[in-house]
């Protein structure tokens, strides 16, 4: 074989390395655009949902199982800052034992009749609280997926596909592992927040807007994640959160 066949043979196998390369990126990417685009459209779905049922919803994010699900809330509509997806159950159970002692001083007629009244109030008296909301996942509403998907779905994760940051309005600080939750409200407006997918090269970000509920996919990161969290109705920023803000 002379020089010039060698290096023939070598640019084929050059070529066809590239090509196997731009293949597996097309095929993982297009994983990566299903994802993104079903969990906006998911968004979508669930910010109408809030306004037919009359009742506030939130997305919650499992970023340890790639997982997200649908949930409908009855109760209270105020949200706490950096408030927990789930209550810790054991120290809301010490909270309440604490409580129960402080009342067991108080005179008969200052202590609720209602059992529900009466946990409430040893937990405040504990100086715990306990979230006046209870939440499940949907189960009686139409998805509106074509494959008839249900309200608990899960990321391609077996395919490199993962959350890779979420931020959220009632939080001080970004998500990268853990649960973290959207709300919609029935008036038809969400909190602010930002979800960002990956495949490990490349990222989609869905945003939500309060004011309106819209939600918005973009192909890429946002260079300042406060350009999106802080701007007001008016569209001006307010002041920055301490720790975020411009990426390097």
């Amino acid at each position: 074989m002379t020089v010039l066949e060698l290096m023939i043979v070598l640019a084929i196998i050059g070529g066809g390395v590239v090509l196997v390369r731009s293949g597996f990126r097309m095929i993982t990417k297009a994983d990566l655009v299903e994802n993104s685009t079903e969990l906006a459209a998911v968004m979508k779905r669930t910010s109408q949902l809030a306004i037919e049922k009359g009742e506030m919803h939130r997305i919650v994010f499992d970023l340890d199982k790639q997982i997200y699900a649908v949930e409908v809330c009855g109760g209270a509509t105020t949200l706490q800052r950096n408030e927990a997806v789930r209550p810790d159950e054991a120290k809301a159970k010490d909270a309440l034992e604490r409580g129960k002692q402080r009342l067991n001083g108080l005179p008969a007629e200052a202590l609720a009749a209602d059992p529900d009244a009466a946990t409430k109030r040893a937990l405040s008296l504990a100086g715990s609280h306990i979230a006046d909301r209870t939440c499940s996942t949907v189960e009686d509403a139409v998805s509106g997926d074509a494959e008839g998907k249900k309200w608990v779905r899960t990321l391609r994760a077996g395919k490199g596909i993962k959350f890779k940051e979420i931020w959220v309005q009632h939080r001080d600080e970004s998500v990268t592992k853990g649960q973290v939750a959207i709300y919609f409200f029935p008036t038809g407006s969400s909190e602010k927040a930002i979800v960002e997918i990956t495949d490990g090269s490349e990222t989609f970000t869905v945003l939500v807007y309060g004011l309106t509920g819209r939600v918005q996919l973009k192909d890429g990161v946002l260079r300042d994640v406060n350009d999106h969290m802080l701007r007001n109705p008016l569209g001006d920023k307010d002041k920055e959160r301490d720790g975020e803000g411009a990426r390097e």
